[in-house]
Parts: C-alpha cells; structure tokens; sequence
C-alpha cells in the first residue's frame, strides 16, 4: 500500500509540477534543477483524504528523484530505480519517455495542457497550493514549499548503480 501511495504522489506531483498555466513559479522549472517539499491528499466520492504522502522532490528535466514514506524513486527519464533501503529491495523499470505515466517529469514541457482543471489556492515566492480536478472527478491537491530553483547539475545524479547497492539487495529488473 504504502509504494501504491507513493507512486501516485510520484505521478500526481510530477503533473503538477507541469499543470499550472501561466504561473510564474512553475515557468522557471525548465533549465533548472528544483526541490521542494510536498503533501499531498485527495478528494473522492465526497471524502477527503489529507496528508496521504509527503516527502521531497528533486526535478530536472526529465529526470527526478522522490523520498516519500521510506522509499526512494530515482530516474534518468530512461530507467526508473525503485528503492526500498530498509528491505534492501530494488525495482528496475524501462521509462517511455512520451508516456508521464511512466515518466511524470516529462510533463513539465506540456504543463499548459491541464487547462482549466488546475486551481490555485494560494502562492508565495517559495510555496504553492493547487488541487487538479481529474477526469474521474478525483481532485488531487498538493501543497508545495521550499521551492528552490538551482542550476543544472550532472545527470548522473539521476542514476543508480547496482554496485552501489551491494550483494545483499534483491533487484528485479523489469526492463
């Protein structure tokens, strides 16, 4: 359950980070790396669910890393490194680089796309708050803070080396 949530915090944050139109905070995202904190939570059917991930967010271009409840997702934009350090469990995933389902950091080029299902609540120089109505009618919201815009580093942040995990990891290689 708790990699279910986490994914979905994946693929949902990264939608946001590319949802907004016209908002000055998210059109600086391209050429940069950025990291901020985030919460996210959702309303369905009439309940509301607060707080249902949290953690932090690295993003730069199609790249990203998540730390969120434990688990870390490392991606080139090429391969997608699921990591569950306490379990010593890998999971290797091939990335479609058209596909945000399977690399939600690509929709940061496209983020005008979402239109009018993207509302904002409120915005600061380093915080934003947006909820995006999706098409079953689920409205994600995600607070996000300590937005901070740095330059490009390397793209070998962005990457894992299976000797880097060591011999007592299991790794199931999906690709």
């Amino acid at each position: 359950m708790k990699r279910i949530q986490v994914l979905l915090g994946v693929l949902l944050l990264s939608a946001l980070c590319a949802a907004a139109q016209n908002i000055p905070l998210l059109d600086k995202v391209p050429g940069h790396r950025v990291t901020f904190d985030y919460v996210y939570g959702y309303t369905s059917e009439g309940k509301t669910y607060d707080n249902v991930a949290s953690g932090q967010m690295t993003v730069q271009g199609n790249a990203y890393i998540l730390k969120a409840d434990g688990l870390e997702v490392i991606s080139d934009g090429k391969v997608r490194w699921s990591l569950d350090r306490s379990a010593k469990e890998a999971l290797i995933d091939a990335v479609d680089g058209d596909d945000i389902v399977s690399n939600p950091a690509a929709i940061v080029a496209s983020y005008k796309e979402f239109g009018k299902a993207l509302k904002v609540n409120a915005s600061g120089a380093d915080s934003l708050d947006v909820s995006l109505t999706m098409e079953d009618g689920t409205v994600g919201r995600f607070k996000l803070t300590r937005i901070q815009f740095h330059p490009e580093g390397a793209a070998a942040d962005f990457t894992v080396s299976r000797g880097d995990l060591g011999k007592d990891w299991v790794v199931t290689d999906l690709r």
